[in-house]
């Protein structure tokens, strides 16, 4: 249900508000209610029932609206479950869409039978410059919303990197996954292939753990993630800063080695396939389980490679480290 604006202002009119009621309004605090309330007498009180729409996102505003009971609840959309902020008696709203002449960003709704003044922008500014403690208040109260508008685009903004972390990270290794890495390896080899990174080269190394479906056959899925905890934090042990690492399937990780030509990133290979065979695993009981093994493919970037490519180079030389035995490095 919403609010008609077009409908005449006589029929919701109940008469003036109460000196009590004006005198909890934020905007009249201080102020000498006598010099205002002649200009009150044609502002009608609204009635609104729960959930009843007063302000609609996107439509242009000419009222200011003042509490004098119930609730409102102010959310970007219709049917958020949890609004932005609660108004209380006394609060205002609508002000600065007749400061600033723009469509209203959010939704204001009744929380419960709500009773509200009406102000349209005529009287608004005849109140502001007739009334210099009105004035004061209404900054006061657009520094506060200037204030909450930064708190609250402070909370957006750390809910959209967690989100983000979410979206790309690995929960079970704290590895990036796939869609970082779809996101990510085409921006890197275009600038090196580009000279953006001064022609530097660059290597990817595809992985692979040893008969890992047996392992986890043996001895539980949960001994399975704990040895892929385990072996992604020597792994992450074994990487320079510059390099990321991926989860690139189930027990498959995609190593990017910027700067690394293929003879550099055979020694990071061999250093990573000594790191998870070194790496100790345990049960959840802390029962020691055999270690695991480490087959790896490695690729270098050429002049005309594109991720899918160099990938399916790296993966082709992770399968000949397969087919030679595993536990070995391939290029």
């Amino acid at each position: 249900m919403e609010l008609d604006r077009k409908m005449d202002s006589e029929p919701l009119k109940e008469g003036l508000p109460t000196d009590e009621e004006l005198e909890r309004i934020k905007l009249f605090k201080g102020v000498n209610l006598a010099s205002i309330k002649p200009l009150l007498k044609d502002c009608p009180i609204i009635n609104l029932g729960k959930d009843e729409v007063l302000i609609e996102a996107g439509r242009p505003e000419e009222f200011m609206y003042l509490v004098l009971s119930g609730l409102l609840k102010v959310q970007l959309q219709r049917n958020d479950d949890q609004p932005i902020t609660i108004l209380q008696q006394g609060e205002s709203v609508g002000e600065i869409s007749i400061l600033d002449q723009q469509p209203t960003s959010g939704y204001v709704i009744a929380d419960e039978e709500t009773r509200v003044l009406r102000i349209d922008e005529e009287t608004f500014w005849k109140i502001v410059e007739i009334s210099h403690v009105a004035s004061n208040n209404l900054l006061r109260t657009l520094a506060y919303r200037l204030r909450f508008g930064n708190s609250v685009m402070h909370k957006i903004q750390s809910l959209l990197r967690e989100f983000e972390y979410d979206a790309t990270i690995d929960p079970l290794t704290g590895f990036y996954n796939r869609r970082w890495l779809n996101k990510m390896l085409g921006r890197l080899i275009h600038r090196c292939q580009s000279g953006e990174d001064g022609g530097r080269p660059l290597s990817v190394i595809m992985m692979d753990l040893d008969h890992f479906k047996n392992f986890n056959d043996t001895y539980g899925h949960l001994a399975g993630d704990r040895a892929l905890n385990s072996i992604a934090k020597s792994l992450t042990e074994h990487l320079r800063p510059e390099d990321t690492i991926t989860r690139y399937g189930g027990e498959e990780f995609l190593a990017v080695l910027p700067g690394s030509d293929l003879q550099e990133a055979t020694h990071v290979a061999e250093r990573l396939r000594l790191a998870v065979e070194e790496t100790a695993l345990f049960s959840v009981e802390g029962e020691s389980l055999p270690p695991l093994t480490l087959s790896l493919g490695i690729a270098q970037m050429g002049e005309d490679d594109h991720q899918d490519s160099l990938i399916g180079a790296a993966d082709k030389a992770l399968y000949r480290a397969k087919n030679g035995g595993r536990n070995r490095v391939s290029d």
